[in-house]
């Protein structure tokens, strides 16, 4: 059917630009498909092919997805290593007094350790609780702008990838925290109180 006949069929002019096609027997789809082909100014467009189209986006959107996350962990432990090590230097004279009064160098490395995961940890609770907020906030903008959004949830935080991210900021202060411990715990007493002066 030509397009402009199925335009005056439905009464609709310069506006209908497609037709939706469901089939009794669905063992004749290819061979339906086969014969509109052939036809001058339609195009075909199967539902396997939207399905694939759009398990393809899907598919692209989970790669970029895990590299940005990839890169936001990398840029997570290069932010939490500087912050520990200004703050190491910034109590260098401390460090080298505990040091002159009998702290051990383990004493220190943990010391240091520790409070680098408990940072990380504190950081993992609160992006938690952003997350679960900020999700709901999103989800209400969505459904205001929107206004044929689809009923129902939009964001689900599962509470699996919770307590992923929570092991993860953990992990990544164990992790973060070793060079700085490391640093302030091989400080020689007497320079560390020289340059804390």
């Amino acid at each position: 059917m030509p397009l402009k006949t199925a335009q005056q069929m439905f009464s609709l002019p310069g506006k209908l630009t497609g037709v939706g096609i469901k089939l009794k027997d669905m063992t004749q789809i290819g061979q339906f498909e086969e014969d509109l082909y052939n036809e001058p100014g339609i195009q075909i467009v199967s539902m396997a092919q939207v399905r694939g189209t759009i398990l393809n986006l899907i598919s692209s959107a989970k790669v970029m997805a895990n590299s940005v996350a990839v890169i936001a962990i990398f840029i997570a432990l290069i932010g939490v290593v500087n912050t520990i090590l200004m703050s190491v230097f910034e109590r260098t004279q401390e460090i080298g007094v505990m040091k002159a009064i009998g702290a051990s160098r383990p004493g220190i490395f943990k010391l240091i350790w520790t409070e680098t995961v408990l940072i990380c940890t504190f950081g993992g609770v609160l992006g938690n609780i952003l997350a679960v907020l900020g999700s709901g906030l999103v989800e209400r903008s969505i459904k205001m702008v929107l206004p044929y959004a689809p009923s129902g949830q939009l964001v689900s935080i599962k509470p699996d990838l919770l307590v992923g991210a929570f092991v993860g900021a953990i992990v990544l202060g164990i992790v973060a925290g070793i060079y700085p411990a490391w640093r302030a715990s091989s400080m020689v007493p007497v320079e560390a109180i020289r340059r804390g002066e």
